[in-house]
C-alpha cells in the first residue's frame, strides 16, 4: 500500500516496484478521480495551456479559478495514466480517496483494504507538500500544513497498520535530505522529516516490524509530472552543483536497499551528488 498518491517519484516506485514483482498495489491519495470520462472536447486539451485556453473559452473569468481546473484535469490524468502503467507492468493495482491527515479516514481505508484481500506485507508513506520561506516570513498556518502532512499523515497511517492483526512487515517513509543537511527555506520540512524518521523508529521498536525512512535528495522533474522540482530550483540546483537523482534509477535503489539492504538500519540518505 503506498500512501501520497499516484503520481510524481510514487508513481515511479509503484512502477519499479510491479516491474520487479507484479504484486497487487493499493494507492492512497487525495486527488479526486473524475466521475465520467472526459468529453471529447476536454480530452483535446492535452496541457495546460490547451486547457487555460479552454476553460477561458467556457467562460471561466478568474484566473485562479482556472488554474484549479487545470490542476485537477492534469492530476486525474497522472493517477489515471498510473493505474494504467501499473496493470500492463502486471500489478493489479486500484486507487482510493483518503486525506492522510485524517485519522479516522485512513483508519477506515486501511481496514477496508485488508478486509478486501486478507493482507498488507508492506506499506509505504511518501505525502508531503512544500511552501518554502525563511523562517522569518513563515507563518504559523504553512508550518503546520508542511508539518502535519509528513508526520500526522504517516502517524495516521502506521497507527492504523498497527491495529491490523497480522500487520505489515515492513514501513517505509520518504523523508528528505533537508533533514539532514538542512536547507535554504526549509525549516519546516526540515523539522516534519526529522519527526518522521523518529515515527518510523519508534513503530520499529514497538511493533518488532522494519521500518525505514529514505531521506532523498532532489528528483529529477519527469515529462508527466514536475514533482518538486520547478524549473526554477532546478536551475539553482544546477548553480549550486546539486546534481537530481534519476527518476528510474531512484526507484530502483529503493529496490535495492529494501532487497538486500542492512535491516537494522533505520534511516537512509540517496542523493545524487555524493553528499
Amino acid at each position: 500500500m503506498l500512501a501520497g498518491g499516484a503520481r510524481g517519484i510514487t508513481a515511479d516506485f509503484a512502477a519499479a516496484l510491479a516491474a520487479a514483482s507484479h504484486c497487487r498495489i493499493e494507492l492512497l491519495g487525495r486527488t479526486p478521480l473524475p466521475a465520467r470520462p472526459e468529453d471529447p472536447e476536454l480530452a483535446g486539451a492535452a496541457d495546460a495551456t490547451a486547457l487555460r485556453a479552454l476553460f477561458a473559452a467556457r467562460g471561466e473569468p478568474a484566473p485562479a479559478a482556472i488554474e484549479r481546473e487545470v490542476r485537477n484535469v492534469l492530476a486525474g490524468r497522472e493517477v489515471a495514466h498510473t493505474l494504467d502503467r501499473l496493470g500492463r507492468l502486471g500489478s493489479p493495482a486500484a486507487y482510493r480517496v483518503a486525506d492522510m491527515c485524517d485519522g479516522a479516514a485512513v483508519a477506515q481505508t486501511v481496514k477496508e483494504i485488508q478486509a478486501e484481500h486478507g493482507r498488507i506485507d508492506v506499506v509505504v508513506y511518501a505525502a508531503g507538500v512544500i511552501e518554502d520561506r525563511l523562517i522569518e516570513e513563515k507563518d504559523p498556518e504553512s508550518f503546520r500544513r508542511v508539518y502535519a502532512t509528513k508526520v500526522d499523515g504517516a502517524r495516521a497511517l502506521l497507527d492504523a497498520a498497527s491495529q491490523l492483526p497480522h500487520g505489515p512487515r515492513t514501513a517505509v517513509l520518504f523523508g528528505s535530505v533537508s533533514a539532514v543537511l538542512g536547507n535554504r527555506g526549509q525549516s519546516d520540512y526540515a523539522a516534519a522529516n526529522d519527526a518522521l524518521a523518529g515515527l518510523g523508529e519508534r513503530w520499529a521498536r514497538r511493533t518488532g516490524r522494519r521500518a525505514l525512512t529514505v531521506h532523498w535528495g532532489p528528483w529529477a522533474p519527469s515529462g508527466v509530472h514536475g514533482g518538486m522540482v520547478t524549473p526554477h530550483l532546478a536551475r539553482e540546483y544546477a548553480r549550486r552543483g546539486v546534481a537530481l537523482i534519476d527518476r528510474e534509477e531512484g526507484a530502483l535503489a529503493l529496490l535495492r536497499e529494501l532487497a538486500w539492504g542492512d535491516e537494522s538500519a533505520t534511516s537512509v540518505v540517496y542523493t545524487a551528488s555524493g553528499w
